[in-house]
């Protein structure tokens, strides 16, 4: 039922078991329940919409580049992503491989290439700040 209500109005299950979570719509939804999902879909793809709540809702230039970089992440690569962010000098690919191996149970092998792209994304992410402040 709920995979079909996702498919209809073009949303995520996991939209929908939020909105149910919190109380917006019923878990088995109602006929006012299927109108309010139909015309909230229609803003849901709008990105004027999307830019204008992100914004409202995360104040921080700072954070909402960091969310928008993150969003199709999973948990090692956030990690290995922000260790590379926040470092103020060299960090070996070595050692951070270590860390998620250690802390997230991922084979060495696998956490070496997660590692090794979070790495690059963070540079081109540092280089791009640097441009931008040159040009200010």
């Amino acid at each position: 039922m709920i995979e079909e209500i996702a498919k209809k109005h073009g949303m995520e299950i996991e939209q929908l078991r939020i909105l149910v979570k919190k109380g917006v719509i019923q878990e088995t939804p109602t006929d006012r329940d299927m109108v309010f999902l139909s015309r909230m879909s229609r803003l849901w793809k709008d990105l004027e919409w999307l830019k204008i709540s992100l914004r409202h809702a995360i104040r921080s230039r700072a954070r909402r580049e960091k969310f928008v970089m993150e969003l199709d992440l999973t948990k090692p690569e956030k990690y290995a992503l922000n260790r590379y962010l926040n470092s103020r000098g060299r960090l070996s690919v070595e050692r951070v491989t270590q860390e998620v191996s250690y802390y997230y149970r991922v084979p060495l092998n696998t956490a070496r290439g997660i590692v090794k792209k979070m790495r690059t994304r963070a540079y081109k992410a540092k280089g791009r700040k640097r441009r931008e402040g040159r040009l200010r």
